[in-house]
């Protein structure tokens, strides 16, 4: 198994795992209950805080000296990152217009929309381009 595709395959997990914590937290507690109770944000803020010091740990472990990094892999990473990059404008768009859609009567957007949007976009990037890492290398077997 390639050192690239174990690194994606762990990423995926994790920002895997953030992702879907944070879109859960957030339907459960809601923008408003998200926005005045501050136990929700240090909970966040602590799952984001475990995924990152993983994500790390992940890094160092399996970090080596000498690198076996060809280019297949180089296209691999090269095509995940492009279809990564795209599906995450596309999801940061439609996010934003549904919230505009459901929110334009009122005038006004909750904060808490726009740290899950930022949260969220940071968690789906990873997520996803590792994900599509993942299908690449196992496509190309």
């Amino acid at each position: 198994m390639n050192v690239n595709y174990k690194r994606s395959l762990i990423t995926c997990i994790i920002f895997g795992i953030l992702f879907f914590y944070l879109v859960i937290h957030f339907a459960i507690v809601g923008p408003l209950g998200f926005q005045t109770d501050r136990i929700h944000r240090v909970v966040s803020a602590a799952a984001i805080l475990v995924a990152m010091v993983g994500f790390a740990i992940m890094l160092l472990l399996t970090n080596k000296k000498e690198k076996v990094f060809d280019e297949r892999d180089q296209l691999i990473q090269k095509q995940a990152s492009t279809i990564g990059l795209m599906l995450t404008s596309m999801f940061v768009f439609i996010f934003s217009i549904i919230l505009f859609v459901n929110y334009q009567d009122r005038g006004v957007l909750e904060v808490s929309w726009v740290w899950l949007i930022a949260y969220l976009t940071f968690s789906f990037a990873y997520f996803i381009t590792s994900l599509i890492t993942v299908y690449l290398y196992k496509v190309d077997e």
